[in-house]
Protein backbone atom coordinates (compact mmCIF):
# COMPACT_ATOMS: atom_id res chain seq x y z
CA UNK A 1 0.00 0.00 0.00
CA UNK A 2 0.91 3.58 -0.26
CA UNK A 3 0.59 6.12 2.28
CA UNK A 4 1.61 10.07 1.68
CA UNK A 5 3.78 12.06 4.31
CA UNK A 6 4.61 15.55 4.81
CA UNK A 7 8.13 14.88 5.09
CA UNK A 8 9.41 12.20 2.75
CA UNK A 9 6.26 12.14 -0.03
CA UNK A 10 4.66 9.11 -1.18
CA UNK A 11 5.84 5.81 1.04
CA UNK A 12 5.48 2.40 -0.45
CA UNK A 13 5.06 -0.14 2.63
CA UNK A 14 3.50 -3.54 3.39
CA UNK A 15 1.55 -4.43 6.51
CA UNK A 16 4.33 -5.73 8.35
CA UNK A 17 5.69 -2.52 8.68
CA UNK A 18 2.62 -0.79 10.31
CA UNK A 19 2.68 -0.88 14.29
CA UNK A 20 -0.75 -0.70 15.85
CA UNK A 21 -1.59 1.46 18.95
CA UNK A 22 -4.36 0.04 20.51
CA UNK A 23 -5.53 2.94 22.07
CA UNK A 24 -3.27 5.99 20.08
CA UNK A 25 -0.67 8.16 21.16
CA UNK A 26 -1.61 10.14 24.31
CA UNK A 27 -3.06 13.35 22.65
CA UNK A 28 -3.58 11.66 19.39
CA UNK A 29 -6.30 8.90 20.39
CA UNK A 30 -7.53 8.57 16.85
CA UNK A 31 -4.53 7.65 15.16
CA UNK A 32 -3.81 3.99 15.61
CA UNK A 33 -1.38 3.01 12.56
CA UNK A 34 2.38 3.96 12.16
CA UNK A 35 5.66 2.93 10.62
CA UNK A 36 8.66 3.37 11.21
CA UNK A 37 11.30 5.57 9.00
CA UNK A 38 14.58 4.91 8.95
CA UNK A 39 16.19 7.22 6.18
CA UNK A 40 19.58 6.22 7.21
CA UNK A 41 20.83 3.22 8.78
CA UNK A 42 23.66 4.61 11.22
CA UNK A 43 21.69 7.71 12.21
CA UNK A 44 20.36 8.00 15.72
CA UNK A 45 17.40 9.38 14.69
CA UNK A 46 13.79 7.69 13.08
CA UNK A 47 11.02 8.60 12.24
CA UNK A 48 7.51 7.65 13.70
CA UNK A 49 4.77 8.36 10.44
CA UNK A 50 1.42 8.00 10.48
CA UNK A 51 0.06 5.87 7.71
CA UNK A 52 -2.94 8.41 8.05
CA UNK A 53 -2.53 11.74 8.72
CA UNK A 54 0.51 12.67 6.41
CA UNK A 55 1.41 15.66 8.63
CA UNK A 56 1.63 13.61 11.65
CA UNK A 57 5.23 12.44 12.26
CA UNK A 58 7.25 12.64 15.35
CA UNK A 59 11.22 12.55 15.52
CA UNK A 60 12.33 9.17 17.76
CA UNK A 61 15.32 7.46 18.87
CA UNK A 62 16.94 5.06 21.24
CA UNK A 63 17.12 6.90 24.46
CA UNK A 64 19.91 4.36 25.49
CA UNK A 65 22.11 6.01 23.15
CA UNK A 66 22.02 9.41 25.20
CA UNK A 67 21.04 8.47 28.33
CA UNK A 68 23.09 4.88 29.23
CA UNK A 69 21.73 4.75 32.47
CA UNK A 70 18.21 5.22 31.65
CA UNK A 71 15.48 2.11 33.09
CA UNK A 72 12.37 1.92 34.04
CA UNK A 73 9.83 -0.86 35.14
CA UNK A 74 7.18 -1.29 32.57
CA UNK A 75 3.97 -1.90 34.08
CA UNK A 76 2.33 -4.86 34.14
CA UNK A 77 -0.67 -3.14 32.07
CA UNK A 78 1.67 -2.44 29.22
CA UNK A 79 3.29 -6.01 28.93
CA UNK A 80 -0.30 -7.23 28.94
CA UNK A 81 -1.62 -5.06 26.35
CA UNK A 82 1.44 -5.71 24.24
CA UNK A 83 1.61 -9.31 24.86
CA UNK A 84 5.72 -9.47 25.29
CA UNK A 85 6.75 -12.50 26.46
CA UNK A 86 10.45 -11.95 26.01
CA UNK A 87 12.08 -9.04 26.00
CA UNK A 88 13.97 -9.59 22.80
CA UNK A 89 10.93 -8.61 20.79
CA UNK A 90 10.83 -4.82 22.40
CA UNK A 91 12.30 -1.97 20.82
CA UNK A 92 12.10 0.87 23.21
CA UNK A 93 12.28 4.73 21.41
CA UNK A 94 11.81 8.17 22.96
CA UNK A 95 9.82 10.95 21.01
CA UNK A 96 12.36 13.95 20.52
CA UNK A 97 11.12 17.81 20.36
CA UNK A 98 13.80 19.79 18.12
CA UNK A 99 11.70 23.26 17.75
CA UNK A 100 14.62 25.26 17.68
CA UNK A 101 18.63 24.94 17.87
CA UNK A 102 19.91 20.88 17.74
CA UNK A 103 21.60 21.95 21.04
CA UNK A 104 18.72 22.45 22.71
CA UNK A 105 16.59 19.33 21.26
CA UNK A 106 15.08 17.26 24.38
CA UNK A 107 13.93 13.67 25.05
CA UNK A 108 10.86 12.98 26.76
CA UNK A 109 12.49 10.12 29.09
CA UNK A 110 8.86 9.95 31.04
CA UNK A 111 6.70 8.01 28.29
CA UNK A 112 9.08 6.21 26.49
CA UNK A 113 7.26 4.53 23.12
CA UNK A 114 7.85 0.67 23.83
CA UNK A 115 7.01 -1.50 20.42
CA UNK A 116 6.53 -5.34 20.08
CA UNK A 117 8.03 -5.93 16.80
CA UNK A 118 6.78 -9.67 16.10
CA UNK A 119 3.48 -8.72 17.37
CA UNK A 120 3.34 -5.35 15.26
CA UNK A 121 1.95 -3.41 18.40
CA UNK A 122 2.92 -0.42 20.13
CA UNK A 123 1.96 1.89 23.07
CA UNK A 124 3.51 5.12 24.52
CA UNK A 125 3.70 4.47 28.34
CA UNK A 126 3.79 7.29 30.78
CA UNK A 127 5.75 6.13 33.88
CA UNK A 128 4.36 6.85 37.08
CA UNK A 129 7.43 7.73 39.87
CA UNK A 130 9.97 8.80 38.08
CA UNK A 131 13.07 10.87 38.43
CA UNK A 132 13.44 11.42 34.62
CA UNK A 133 11.76 14.75 32.45
CA UNK A 134 9.60 14.92 29.60
CA UNK A 135 11.90 17.60 28.69
CA UNK A 136 15.31 16.22 29.27
CA UNK A 137 18.29 17.69 27.71
CA UNK A 138 18.61 15.37 24.70
CA UNK A 139 22.60 16.28 25.22
CA UNK A 140 23.95 16.06 28.28
CA UNK A 141 26.66 18.39 29.88
CA UNK A 142 28.93 15.53 29.62
CA UNK A 143 28.78 16.09 25.56
CA UNK A 144 26.78 12.46 24.11
CA UNK A 145 26.87 14.77 21.01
Amino acid sequence: MEIQTSRFGALSITEEEVYTFTKGLPGFEEESSFIIVSPEEDEPFSFLQSTRTAELVFIIADPFLFYSEYEFELPESATSELEIEHVDHVIIRSIINMSGDLDAATINLVAPVIFHAEKRKAKQVVLGQTKYAAKHPLFSAAGTR
